[in-house]
């Protein structure tokens, strides 16, 4: 099946940032899944899909609960879908398995399954969509009537003021960023219209403001190397990418100042249940 060249970066951007991904300057994906676990209040008998499921970091915190039931996590990218099958082995996790598949095609046929999941989850993985409602739609398609249907985004504000000084950077170099994935569903309006479309009223929101006491440069540089704005980043030369960071930190020092900043990654939690 042939992938859109948008479909392929993101892919490629994942797979390459795969190893790094686990980080501890993006510690708002293993809390947001924390969270994200809580607001489902999980039987442990449940069967769970886990849609864009990365490093397995929700995958994982809800295989730890689900002592009856089992998880499903799949994705596009084979370097993060490697990552999150060997924490499952260290954790010693036999109720979970990952595999590659394509958001856009999926159904219970392809995942090997005759029966609906009680939940499907996809935390920071909608907005990639070029079509998030035929995503959704997708989604919903594998739960039980009764059933729930979770998502997890980021709000307009998180990452400011870093992201903003970042894309400016960049463009400076005269390339272009593409417009900000997450911002096409950061707030509480735009996620329920989506799950509207998709016949899902019954919806709570959960605003979680996350974030952390940014004190160094470095650990702005940390978010961005081993997260999604890399692949802008391989845009660039070696020696462009040295040019690039060495007056990008000088940048963001002028924000941190002596005191640092509060770094705001701010999530929204969406829960929904299916009729």
């Amino acid at each position: 099946m042939q992938k859109t060249d948008r479909k392929k970066m993101i892919q490629q951007g994942f797979d390459t940032v795969a190893a790094g991904y686990d980080h501890p300057s993006l510690s708002f994906f293993p809390e947001t899944a924390k969270r994200l676990i809580e607001h489902l209040q999980l039987n442990p008998a449940d069967n769970l899909l886990d849609v864009c499921s990365g490093t397995g970091c929700v995958a994982l915190a809800a295989a730890e609960k689900l002592t009856e039931g089992k998880v499903t996590g799949i994705d596009l990218s084979t370097g993060m879908l490697c990552r999150a099958s060997n924490k499952a082995e260290e954790k010693g996790l036999t109720n979970v398995e990952f595999k590659q598949l394509d958001l856009d095609h999926l159904c219970l046929a392809e995942l090997n399954r005759t029966r609906p999941f009680d939940i499907a989850t996809s935390s920071f993985g909608l907005f990639f969509l070029e079509d998030m409602v035929k995503g959704l739609t997708n989604i919903a398609g594998t739960v039980k009537p009764g059933g729930k249907v979770a998502i997890t985004t980021f709000t307009g504000d998180a990452f400011a003021p870093m992201a903003d000084i970042f894309v400016n950077r960049f463009e400076s170099t005269g390339r272009t960023v593409p417009p900000l994935s997450w911002k096409r569903l950061a707030t509480e309006e735009l996620i329920k219209q989506h799950f509207n479309a998709v016949g899902i009223t019954k919806v709570e929101i959960h605003h979680e403001p996350l974030g952390y006491h940014m004190t160094d440069p470095q650990m702005w540089w940390d978010v961005v190397w081993n997260a999604g704005w890399r692949s802008l980043l391989n845009q660039l030369s070696v020696d462009e990418q040295e040019l690039f960071k060495d007056e990008h930190i000088k940048e963001i020092a002028d924000v941190l100042g002596n005191d640092g900043v509060w770094f705001n990654t701010e999530v929204l939690i969406a829960v929904g249940e299916k009729f």
